[in-house]
């Protein structure tokens, strides 16, 4: 059973990453989804959840996952069907199915995450050396007049399989801390940071430069590497800038993106400031322009109301209080770093609501659950 989990683990990203776009999801997402039902349904019945292990979080959880559902009782005008409350339920699906596990079987688990990540990284550098030649000889062939497309080709900004650079960079930092603990993932470091480093994502290096500076702020020792560090981050961010800033078309420059980002914020916040405890319901949240309002914590706030986003606050404050244990588990520091990289970086985008990545989150958070009374004896309360 384990091993079935860890292969739906590596194929998730894949496999949903076709449900990231605007349009409807494809079959091979909806095959995965059914296929992770019917598995968590066999999980339950031949491995059993223990309820015990789940204790410490009963209450943010259970809030979180009721009031999702609840607001779907309150659409303003008209909402969709299943479709958006689904983008939550495969995370959280797994991490319940994930999060009561024993230490070693979460060791076994993590791997599967850097390996997928591993593969879409080198699926991205092939991208950048030979997919925008191909595309390219593709739309002369057909003489496709497409301006989105031909922006994608001058640009040189990587994003297959997902959607847009920003994300595929969101989601390559948030996996890049896994390589750095334990060690001998190390290797996997290079191709997971020039795939980084080819989305131009400045949204992706902020989120890391923070998460990292607060980390090294914390538990360097050394002067000399925590200059050394923040001098690394800061070169790539304005090089990085610096690179987005040469571009002839203004709504391609990182100030035009800046700039709308404030307005989606402050569009978003005027719909929460008229419905700020039930929210519009889902499927309901549209901006001008966009559809997201790049801000992941203000869009759940704005479709659910402001009682998921309290419990949704509460749950994650909760298991980063009662798994931080550097000293106990190998794994601990990176996933509390990819779990903050994601968070940050939500603070921007909103790959929160993408299943592709966000599912991953959840996986990553479900490994990082460790409370003190969780132990390898059984309890009496597991069921079975």
């Amino acid at each position: 059973m384990l091993s079935m989990l860890g292969i739906l683990i590596f194929l998730l990203p894949l496999a949903l990453s076709s449900s990231n776009s605007i349009e409807v999801d494809t079959v091979l997402s909806a095959l995965y989804s059914v296929l992770l039902l019917i598995f968590s349904i066999l999980w339950i019945m031949l491995k059993g959840l223990s309820l015990e292990k789940l204790r410490p979080i009963r209450y943010p959880l259970v809030f979180f996952t009721v009031f999702l559902f609840l607001a779907m009782a309150f659409p303003i005008g008209q909402s969709q069907d299943l479709e958006d409350i689904s983008k939550y339920a495969v995370g959280l699906i797994l991490f319940i199915l994930i999060a009561p596990l024993s230490e070693k079987e979460k060791e076994r688990l993590a791997p599967e995450i850097v390996l997928t990540a591993l593969l879409i990284s080198f699926l991205a550098i092939f991208q950048y050396f030979f997919g925008f030649q191909l595309l390219l000889n593709y739309v002369r062939e057909t003489r496709l007049a497409d301006s989105f497309v031909l922006e994608k080709i001058a640009e040189r900004r990587v994003f297959f399989p997902f959607p847009t650079p920003a994300i595929l960079g969101g989601y390559l930092a948030m996996i890049l801390p896994l390589t750095l603990s334990p060690k001998k993932k190390i290797l996997f470091l290079l191709p997971l940071a020039l795939a980084l480093l080819l989305t131009k994502s400045l949204g992706a290096f902020l989120s890391l430069a923070i998460v990292f500076t607060a980390f090294f702020l914390m538990c360097a020792h050394s002067r000399l590497k925590k200059g050394l560090a923040l001098l690394a981050l800061g070169m790539i961010l304005g090089c990085l800038f610096a690179v987005r800033a040469d571009n002839p078309k203004q709504h391609l420059l990182p100030i035009f993106s800046m700039v709308s980002r404030f307005n989606y914020w402050k569009d978003t916040w005027e719909i929460i400031r008229t419905h700020p405890l039930t929210g519009v319901g889902f499927g309901n949240f549209d901006l001008a322009g966009s559809r997201y309002a790049h801000n992941s914590f203000l869009q759940l706030w704005a479709e659910t109301g402001i009682a998921p986003i309290v419990s949704f606050l509460w749950l994650i404050a909760t298991i980063l209080k009662n798994s931080w244990r550097p000293s106990e588990r190998r794994l601990t520091t990176g996933l509390v770093a990819g779990v903050c990289v994601f968070l940050v970086h939500n603070l921007m985008d909103f790959s929160f609501f993408l299943p592709a990545v966000s599912s991953i989150w959840w996986i990553m958070l479900g490994l990082l659950y460790f409370p003190a009374s969780q132990g390898e004896k059984k309890h009496p309360s597991e069921v079975r």
